[in-house]
């Protein structure tokens, strides 16, 4: 061994590896897994809520906010009821629908859609339903049997405010509303803006032919009283975006046909509109669709 001195001994030293720890782990990918199911979830609660109105997003919340995870029963934010639905009201899954459940979006849209529908349908009709028995007990509790009448119609509630033998709302031939109607039309005020219904008045007259002016007939008289009965709810405090229509039809529509001066044909009725009596309404307004005419050729 030249250039070495006898005895010379050679050490090695080896550094030990450390074991891999941290970012080199599973842990990350779960932390990972679990963002992206937020973001899904996420993603399909804006992609539920974009395809309803924002009145239909109102019934949703309030669906929502009366539910519980620690219910009994399974429960869907897309299949709801406005009522905390019961075991045994919960749908059945059967294996066709279980075959037909790649839906296309439009199809889910248009379920989601029309359950909706149907539960801003029934709120509604409950809606009318506690009206309907406000009206009722005002009603009984003025003593105005003989000058109000409630009944319900497709399109809502009528309330008819007529006169008797011994009450008149108005002045003969005049549309002074009488003190004893101006306090009862008030009182209607308080449960129809709770109701937040929108509201028709129509003014009717009996037969008696008007002959102070032969330029003014019941016609006018039936609008300018209906006119003067939207004043006293105005007074009274109703909001005047709810009163949606007033009309006239004169001596046209007779409560009591053998008897056409009677009191009781001297009348206002007030349809007091549910919300699809007040889609039907604003249809029935609606632009009418356009058709195109055919332009001949100029060799015909």
């Amino acid at each position: 061994m030249s250039g070495r001195q006898k005895g010379h001994t050679t050490i090695i030293k080896r550094s030990s590896r450390r074991a891999h720890t941290g970012g080199h782990g599973g842990a990350w990918k779960v932390a990972f897994a679990d963002f992206m199911l937020a973001l899904m979830s996420l993603f399909m609660v804006m992609w539920i809520m974009g395809q309803v109105s924002e009145k239909d997003r109102k019934a949703i919340m309030y669906t929502l906010n009366n539910q519980s995870i620690f219910d009994s029963h399974s429960y869907s934010p897309i299949s709801f009821s406005a009522r905390d639905p019961a075991p045994a009201n919960a749908p059945e899954v059967t294996p066709s629908a279980v075959g037909n459940s790649t839906s296309t979006p439009q199809s889910v849209t248009n379920s989601s859609t029309g359950t909706v529908k149907q539960v801003i349908a029934k709120e509604s009709d409950k809606d009318q339903k506690r009206l309907e028995q406000a009206l009722q007990s005002l009603m009984i509790g003025k003593q105005a049997q003989s000058n109000m009448r409630i009944e319900r119609l497709a399109q809502g509630i009528r309330v008819v405010v007529n006169d008797d033998q011994h009450r008149m709302m108005f002045e003969r031939g005049s549309v002074k509303v009488t003190a004893y109607f101006q306090q009862l039309l008030a009182s209607l005020v308080p449960a129809l803006k709770q109701s937040g219904s929108h509201l028709m008045i129509i003014g009717h007259t009996d037969a008696t032919p008007y002959q102070q002016n032969p330029f003014y007939d019941n016609w006018s008289l039936s609008v300018n009283r209906a006119q003067s009965a939207r004043q006293v709810l105005l007074r009274a405090g109703f909001e005047s975006d709810k009163i949606i229509q007033i009309s006239g039809v004169a001596d046209q529509k007779l409560l009591d046909p053998q008897q056409p001066t009677n009191a009781i044909n001297r009348r206002i009725e007030f349809i007091i509109l549910s919300a699809s009596g007040l889609s039907a309404w604003e249809k029935s307004f609606a632009m009418p669709a356009t058709h195109s005419i055919p332009i001949s050729s100029a060799g015909e």
